[in-house]
């Protein structure tokens, strides 16, 4: 009987460890543009990581990184439809389905990565009384990816004067292209799979990147200087459809704020560390880092001139208030 006993328990034991896992409750595809060794794809492992530990294994994130779902704002798309269920995407790219997520894209909003940290934080709740509105999506977090520093081949920028005459390219963006204008310059609007070519055959002399893309891209091939403009950091939130989040019990909609608010936070200091390491890199591949304009007052001054021009463009006059309040309410409590 106890030799019976001791088969029937094993062979239970056998049974249970061949049981696969229960399935998930939700599965949640997670888009992003970038590839796996950049900081955005480091947060976004964070992100699932953070978000089956506090779902107790409900949610199972799926990572599609490189845009294998589509580009961006095709994504952005689908999610406003409930088709695909989440995206990290570049701020710029979901301004045309959500204006009022421009006002972080508002030239010299904040000049220090703290400061950008502080804005991002206390505007996600205020824009996600907006987003759902116009793009049927939430923010959970903003990572962000350092400042847009400008680079170019010709010269050392270091004041106003220096920039004068060169070519310099931006993405297509409003906010980018009159920034630059007011600076006297005449931008060109190009797309980024352009952007290297034109550069190698002088077509543009210059571009502004954060210091990580300058080296994924190579620019140290085809560009010899880098000024630290900081007019504009490169954010990008982790969007969830409003559709998949409130299709969610509401201790899962917790899960995922709280996974989102954490993952930011892990991807910001990820991405501090590889933009030191990037500048370290670009010196010994032999460009040169000029720092901050001497005159960047008077860059400031004309930037932050347009702000009242941007408000169409980025949800309005009441709400362009009402966002600087916002963010300038959160830097000087930093």
């Amino acid at each position: 009987m106890k030799q019976l006993m001791k088969t029937l328990a094993t062979a239970a034991l056998a049974a249970s460890v061949a049981l696969p896992m229960a399935a998930a409750d939700y599965t949640m595809r997670l888009s992003h543009g970038d590839n796996e060794n950049n900081p955005t794809h480091k947060g976004a492992l964070k992100f699932e990581e953070l978000v089956e530990k506090y779902s107790d294994g409900r949610i199972d994130v799926q990572i599609f990184p490189s845009n294998q779902l589509g580009s961006e704002q095709e994504v952005a798309q689908a999610l406003r439809m409930g088709s695909i269920e989440s995206e990290i995407l570049y701020t710029g790219n979901l301004v045309p389905l959500a204006p009022s997520v421009g006002v972080m894209m508002l030239p010299y909003a904040f000049t220090s990565n703290e400061e950008a940290h502080a804005a991002m934080d206390a505007l996600t709740g205020p824009l996600n009384e907006r987003l759902p509105k116009e793009a049927g999506v939430r923010a959970l977090g903003f990572f962000e990816k350092g400042f847009r520093v400008l680079t170019n081949g010709e010269r050392e920028v270091t004041s106003l004067e220096d920039l004068q005459g060169l070519k310099i390219r931006v993405s297509k963006n409003n906010i980018a292209i009159e920034t630059f204008k007011s600076w006297g310059l005449d931008p060109i609007p190009m797309a980024w799979s352009e952007v290297f070519p034109a550069l190698q055959q002088g077509v543009i002399d210059g571009q502004e990147n954060p210091y990580t893309t300058a080296i994924s891209s190579k620019f140290y091939e085809v560009q010899k200087y880098i000024s630290e403009v900081h007019y504009l950091i490169w954010s990008g939130p982790i969007i969830v459809s409003e559709r998949f989040y409130q299709g969610l019990p509401e201790d899962l909609q917790e899960a995922l704020d709280k996974a989102g608010r954490e993952a930011a936070d892990y991807e910001r200091a990820v991405s501090a560390e590889e933009t030191e390491a990037a500048k370290k890199e670009l010196v010994e591949l032999g460009m040169v880092l000029t720092g901050a304009p001497v005159d960047e007052e008077k860059w400031q001054s004309a930037a932050k001139g347009l702000w009242p021009q941007f408000a169409p463009d980025i949800g309005g006059a009441e709400w362009l208030e009402e966002a600087t309040q916002i963010m300038n309410d959160a830097i000087a409590s930093k």
